[in-house]
């Protein structure tokens, strides 16, 4: 679930950027808001653009953003492994993998947000 505390808004502060600034990057300031506030999620790009922009890390955001239990740390590493060694038809096994879930729970959906970030890269 979603944390009271929000990494992007807290950073943005911090580095002196603008929603509108920020904004810039992944599209405009109304989808900063939204994401700030917990309206939306924002897709695998943005998360990307955004992290980028403010220095947080794929894990900072996602940690940050949901709570981190055992299956999500097995996860991630499973994913760092297959990065680290650049076993993209890994990864891409494992997206496909999710893809196929009959049920998309919040962690699946998590799970896919990780690989796509980690796909894109």
């Amino acid at each position: 679930m979603r944390k009271e505390t929000n990494i992007i808004k807290e950073r943005r502060k911090l580095k002196n950027l603008s929603q509108k600034q920020l904004g810039a990057f992944i599209g405009s300031q109304a989808m900063v808001s939204r994401i700030e506030s917990g309206q939306i999620l924002p897709n695998a790009q943005s998360i990307y653009f955004i992290c980028k922009e403010l220095d947080i890390t794929i894990d900072e955001y996602f940690s940050n953003n949901f709570e981190i239990d055992f299956n999500i740390v097995n996860f991630r590493n499973k994913l760092n492994y297959k990065y680290l060694h650049n076993d993209i038809d890994g990864l891409y096994a494992m997206y496909n993998e999710l893809k196929l879930r009959k049920t998309l729970t919040l962690n699946n959906k998590h799970d896919i947000l990780m690989l796509k970030v980690l796909i894109s890269q």
